[in-house]
């Protein structure tokens, strides 16, 4: 829901940016695949061939390399590197402060992306960025403030309206939410995404026919994707009609998480089945796995009509659900449908 943007050679490429000059054209700047990347660039630095600015470039682009492989660590060090030689260029700024909200320092973030757009107001990725992490914080107000500059910067990026209309969505403003949606998808037309993300506030308001068709399109755009059938499923269930599970699993890897949640809703396997097979070794995955299950038993309970049971699931995802994933959000409009308030 909010990839944040990177800069990629000065040429916009999300979620991340490179850099790219005249002086350092080399492999540092030309290779996309990281490893390849961080072997260049590295042979760029070590040879002391470049100085000032271009040494800078070097280890901005070889953090973004350790960035695209997940190393954190690693690319924090070069983007500090390249802020020491270089600390008027806004892109290591902007770069630097998605390494710390990838580590949940939302604060430290803010404050690179604060000042990038002092480097330059007209950044509307540093404002999105920072949108992101005000959002992550809770911050609402200081979130959509942030989106409406990214979007009056550049109003045809569809991710600006659709994190947009998350926030509203967390305001309780459906109207604005799928008006923004719309106009996202208007932008992206292809994007399954969108059409499931309106579905879902058309849902949350109410709109049942409006949010079959936009569950039916995302479904139709990509039918591999388990989780927009399941809200599929929901939604016709909801609607009173009938089940489409069955048919749609012929596309669907149903070797692969959340092909158990797929097997509950269609009487293959019991909750508690369910529930263990969402255990994996690694406990971040098997967080994001336990809240998916939570939330979809909570959904087919009330699907068969136990509001209790479905409100004691619900909670649960509620508590246990990362605030930035659809579970938590959907799961907290459910239990107000319910008149149960999350504990």
């Amino acid at each position: 829901m909010s990839n944040s943007r990177l800069n990629f050679s000065f040429v916009l490429i999300a979620p991340m940016i490179f850099i790219s000059c005249p002086a350092a054209a080399d492999q540092c700047d030309d290779l996309r695949d990281p490893e390849p990347r961080i072997v260049a660039c590295t042979q760029s630095i070590n040879s002391k061939k470049w100085k000032g600015r271009n040494q800078a470039i070097n280890y901005g682009n070889r953090g973004k390399a350790y960035q695209g492989k997940g190393d954190n660590d690693r690319a924090m060090a070069d983007y500090n590197q390249a802020i020491s030689i270089d600390p008027k260029n806004p892109v290591f700024f902007n770069n630097r402060g998605i390494v710390y909200r990838n580590k949940g320092d939302f604060d430290r973030a803010i404050a690179d992306y604060t000042q990038a757009i002092s480097l330059n107001p007209k950044d509307h990725d540093a404002y999105y960025n920072r949108g992101i992490s005000y959002r992550n914080k809770g911050d609402l107000d200081h979130a959509m403030s942030d989106y409406n500059q990214a979007i009056s910067l550049n109003p045809k990026d569809s991710d600006f309206f659709n994190n947009r209309a998350f926030v509203y969505r967390l305001k309780g403003d459906l109207d604005h939410a799928i008006s923004d949606y719309s106009e996202a998808i208007r932008l992206d037309p292809k994007n399954d995404a969108l059409y499931a993300r309106r579905g879902r506030a058309y849902f949350y308001s109410g709109n049942q026919a409006k949010a079959l068709a936009d569950m039916s399109q995302a479904t139709e755009l990509d039918p591999t994707d388990a989780d927009e059938a399941l809200w599929l499923e929901i939604v016709g269930q909801r609607s009173g009609g009938p089940s489409r599970l069955s048919q749609a699993i012929s596309k669907i890897d149903m070797t692969a998480w959340p092909a158990p949640v797929i097997r509950l809703f269609l009487g293959q396997l019991t909750p508690a089945a369910m529930l263990a097979a969402a255990d994996d070794p690694n406990p971040e995955t098997k967080k994001i796995r336990l809240c998916k299950a939570n939330f979809y038993g909570g959904e087919l309970s009330l699907i068969k009509g136990s509001k209790d049971e479905a409100a004691r699931m619900f909670h649960i995802a509620v508590n246990d659900c990362s605030h930035n994933v659809v579970e938590w959000d959907a799961a907290n409009a459910e239990l107000k449908a319910l008149g149960s308030a999350p504990r």
